[in-house]
């Protein structure tokens, strides 16, 4: 009597011989896999290209100054100021090589640009008076940046082609403001123009001696720290998508002339999204 038990045990003896093909197919698939992972991280060189869109955090920066009215004393200033960016762009090449156990050390070059779209300045203190004085400053052009890293990175070995990446390192970045078209002279104006409310035998704010301009190019140390996952095309090209930040502190701007002197403080605080390719050798 088959009935349902002859049936079952038919299929249990079907189903072996399916068994033993999944399961020879799995372990094939993951021997490949692990061939791949051998392979990967050999002791070879590489290169990469990435392309992040950038975003600056509004800067916080401290101005000081001393700047004469025509005749002395001169008088001292400082003030607080925020720094506005548009959304920004990065090109990135890097050099590497992979020493092996996932982990791969790499030399970059890259070029960055941002619109700054305006500087607020709030917090003015003059002559040892705090004045409730905010100056906003338009600002056309672009803030340029130009940089080197050296960075370490570990790669995890899934036993896939994705390949999940985090790593971070240093180096520095020079700041240059050049094309920045703004009216540096309009935040001691404005303050002298505060001051003279209550003291009318201060000059007229239009007849004072020129704020010297700062300089518009500064190099700092900077780091950064990076997440993000490949993909491996074929054993030579690796897809890569990934979150950066990256920061430069103690930027530093100056400017001197006959009539006084000014000193801009400030830091970069960065956000990069970004893609890239890399290829092994």
């Amino acid at each position: 009597m088959t009935g349902i038990f002859g049936m079952a045990g038919r299929g249990r003896r079907a189903a072996a011989p399916a068994a033993v093909l999944a399961l020879g197919i799995a372990a094939a698939a993951a021997s490949d896999a692990r061939a791949a992972d051998a392979r990967w991280g050999d002791g070879r060189w590489y290169a990469g290209l990435a392309v992040p869109v950038m975003f600056i955090d509004d800067t916080e920066s401290t101005t000081t100054g001393s700047q004469s009215l025509g005749q002395p004393p001169a008088i001292a200033y400082s003030s607080k100021s925020t720094s506005e960016y548009e959304t920004g762009f990065k090109v990135a090449g890097t050099v590497g090589y992979e020493l092996g156990g996932g982990f791969r050390v790499e030399g970059e070059l890259f070029f960055a640009r941002a619109e700054v779209a305006r500087v607020t300045y709030k917090g003015v203190n003059a002559a040892g008076n705090a004045i409730p004085l905010t100056v906003e400053i338009p600002v056309s052009g672009t803030a340029d940046q130009f940089g080197a890293f050296a960075s370490a990175w570990y790669d995890f070995r899934t036993g896939t082609d994705w390949i999940p990446y985090v790593g971070g390192g240093l180096g520095f970045i020079r700041v240059d403001q050049g094309e920045l078209d703004y009216d540096s002279q309009q935040l001691f104006r404005d303050t002298v123009a505060a001051l003279g409310a209550a003291n009318p035998n201060l000059p007229d704010p239009e007849q004072l001696p020129a704020v010297p301009e700062i300089s518009t190019t500064e190099t700092v140390f900077a780091y950064h720290v990076g997440i993000g996952t490949g993909y491996r095309l074929n054993d030579n090209v690796i897809l890569q998508a990934g979150y950066r930040f990256q920061t430069a502190e103690e930027l530093e701007f100056e400017g001197r002339n006959a009539a006084g002197s000014v000193n801009v403080t400030s830091g970069l605080r960065i956000h990069l999204l970004e893609i890239g390719v890399r290829y092994r050798f």
